[in-house]
């Protein structure tokens, strides 16, 4: 059975200008990875141009009875993106609210122990914080709507001290152990709700994960994220699985994939992902550990691209149901039927 340990976080993912690889149980203070020695092609370049090929993504993904969406930022250095998505889980129904930011110091804190990363035009204001402090972490939005969608504001809220809070981290070579990637995953209950056209609604229960990212970019890349929130039983259940070109050459060793049971994460092997019959059919999701067994079924889809003179972007976020089996590291067998999730497919070029 595939094994990946938990070890403590270090103080720094940096240390000599080479990274602390690794799966780890927590967080440490700061996700940075400025600083590796000459991390393209081996040549010294000055640290400032070597940066400005660090990019970063902040997500915030959540399921509750009535929807399920996605939050994110991604930094472009020069300018930043910020966008959320939401589906009604009955209908299918898409709400799609995007925003350009003008260029700023950071787009994407760097500290763990405390953040606010937000959109602040009036009217389109997105916040996704955490803070340890406080011990929370909280999505804020208020969007205004247009003649193809309507005003929509939602916050949703989740103490730390709950059950289902669980930091990890990962910290892997991208490809080569010159550069890396470092990831932290904080899963959560939450409570709060959304409100379309300033309608009154009541707060609902549900689950969420929060992805911060940052990694040394190719000047073209490929992503295919894929994340689950839900119940099977009387267990909740919350993973991400991932693969992209970036992805460590032993990526048996050094991968993001991670499912979380009641608080408790299982670190999950590398998979195969397929779709032959399109985006918009049936996809499958298996591995060579029998650890994860998964069909996905699409209900919608939401594509667009943006081209911003030397950037390119294509996005695909697909809501629909996974069947299916997961394995956690004590060999509990996680069947799941009709468990709601999305698939987020990317490609950049820089």
């Amino acid at each position: 059975m595939y094994i990946r340990d938990f070890k403590e976080p270090p103080q720094s993912l940096i240390s000599d200008r080479k990274a602390e690889f690794g799966t780890y149980a927590g967080v440490s203070s700061k996700i940075d990875i400025k600083g590796m020695f000459a991390p393209y092609a081996g040549i010294p370049a000055p640290q400032i141009i070597s940066n400005l090929r660090i990019k970063g993504r902040l997500s915030y993904v959540f399921s509750t009875d009535a929807y399920i969406g996605k939050a994110s930022f991604i930094d472009f250095k020069l300018i930043g993106l910020a966008e959320i998505i939401f589906w009604s889980r009955e209908s299918g129904k898409k709400y799609v609210y995007r925003m350009v930011m003008p260029p700023r110091r950071r787009f994407i804190p760097t500290l763990t122990t405390r953040g606010i990363c937000a959109s602040y035009r009036k009217s389109r204001f997105l916040k996704i914080s955490w803070g340890r402090v406080h011990q929370h972490h909280a999505l804020t939005f208020k969007m205004k709507g247009d003649g193809a969608r309507p005003d929509a504001e939602g916050y949703f809220y989740s103490p730390m001290s709950d059950d289902m809070h669980c930091d990890v981290m990962s910290v892997c070579p991208s490809p080569a152990s010159s550069r890396c990637s470092a990831t932290w995953l904080a899963s959560m209950s939450i409570s709060g709700h959304i409100a379309l056209s300033r309608e009154k609604t009541d707060d609902s229960e549900g689950l969420a994960l929060m992805y911060l990212n940052r990694t040394y970019f190719k000047l073209h890349s490929k992503t295919t994220m894929i994340y689950g929130l839900g119940s099977a039983g009387e267990r909740k259940i919350v993973f991400l699985i991932k693969t992209s070109n970036m992805d460590a050459a032993d990526c048996d060793t050094y991968n993001d994939n991670t499912l979380f049971v009641d608080g408790t994460p299982t670190a999950l092997p590398p998979v195969y992902i397929t779709h032959p019959f399109g985006l918009d059919d049936k996809w499958i999701i298996q591995d060579t550990e029998n650890m994860i067994d998964l069909m996905f079924m699409p209900a919608s889809r939401h594509s667009k691209t943006l081209n911003l003179v030397a950037l390119r972007t294509s996005d695909d976020n697909i809501f629909g149901h996974f069947d299916g089996v997961l394995l956690t590291k004590d060999g509990e067998k996680i069947t799941l039927k009709g468990f709601p999730g999305i698939i987020h497919k990317n490609l950049l070029r820089l």
